[in-house]
């Protein structure tokens, strides 16, 4: 009988156990957990423009440019007389690169070619003169100069250009001025 007891008392203390066991698991995992739909609604937007940047061209302050054909159109200079449109900041001389027709297209000046542009005043009234002996002589024919500017991140104006142009020995000699749009 007494190992009967010893039975019923250790019964009871594993079903004690047991339960308080049992009743922590229930009250850590707590009740299980409700169905919910997650939404948000957010009302900001935005709104943004943009615009290409146009370089301007530099502007002839003259009617006409100036070819000099020289003695018996040996030695040709071509004179363009430019400025900076009214309005246009952030740009210097420095902002200028002088080009000559080469091969059907505008080719910029080399540095082994600068000696042969002078270049004076400032961007409200600049003056350039080319002298085309070392581009190759005039002996009767024509030459083409222009000037351009350099903007923000290298993007380039339309070319500025005086054409010159004479007859044999540098005879009826004439400056027109056009426009030509950057190359890519």
């Amino acid at each position: 009988m007494m190992q009967a007891r010893k039975a019923r008392g250790a019964r009871r203390a594993q079903l004690v156990v047991a339960c308080v066991l049992g009743a922590a698991v229930v009250s850590a995992c707590g009740a299980p957990p409700s169905i919910t739909d997650a939404s948000w609604a957010d009302a900001e937007n935005a709104t943004a423009s943009f615009s290409a940047m146009t370089v301007p061209t530099p502007q002839q302050l003259t009617p006409k440019c100036s070819f000099n054909p020289g003695l018996l159109g040996a030695t040709p200079k071509i004179t363009v007389e430019w400025r900076v449109p009214a309005g246009a900041t952030g740009y210097t001389m420095a902002s200028a690169e002088y080009g000559y027709l080469a091969q059907g297209g505008l080719t910029p000046l080399t540095s082994a070619l600068l000696g042969s542009v002078t270049v004076s005043g400032t961007t409200s009234a600049a003056k350039t003169e080319f002298n085309l002996g070392l581009l190759g002589g005039l002996l009767g024919g024509g030459a083409s100069v222009a000037v351009r500017l350099t903007g923000p991140g290298g993007w380039k104006s339309a070319w500025l250009v005086a054409t010159g142009t004479s007859g044999i020995a540098g005879t009826n000699a004439d400056c027109n001025w056009s426009t030509v749009p950057p190359s890519p």
